[in-house]
């Protein structure tokens, strides 16, 4: 009977730990990020507007290689935006990066951003001090 359970158990993979029983997720590098994502965002740059709201829509296009153009429309506190994008990034084998972006109302951004298992939606947060900003990205 004992093994009977035994075989049951390894059968269904209920006895292994979760580690064991995941699939290998592929590691990621620059390349992983190539084409175009588009991706929506908000935010607050408390340190220069406090409490005016930001929202942001638009598309990175990743060239494979550390490099990223793209293009945003934007309301901050109901004035509008159109900005052109552009930047690069860095992509580490766990899947989470980095990402300077340039020439927004003239001064670098810098984005810490993870990449989901599939590797195609990622979710970004602004890290420079005095903003709270967010943003979501997918192929």
């Amino acid at each position: 009977m004992r093994q009977a359970f035994a075989l049951l158990l390894l059968s269904l993979n209920l006895g292994l730990p979760p580690a064991a029983r995941a699939e290998t997720q592929t590691p990621c590098n620059l390349g992983t990020l190539k084409g175009r994502y588009v991706f929506t965002g908000r935010g607050f740059i408390e340190a220069v507007q406090p409490g005016i709201p930001r929202v942001h829509y638009g598309f990175f296009e990743f060239d494979g290689e550390g490099k990223l153009t793209g293009r945003q429309s934007s309301s901050r506190g109901g004035k509008i935006g159109r900005e052109n994008l552009k930047g690069i990034y860095t992509v580490g084998a766990d899947c989470s990066g980095t990402i300077t972006l340039g020439g927004i109302v003239g001064s670098e951004t810098h984005w810490d951003f993870y990449l989901t298992e599939d590797q195609k939606r990622g979710h970004m947060i602004r890290m420079d001090e005095g903003n709270m900003a967010v943003r979501s990205f997918e192929k």
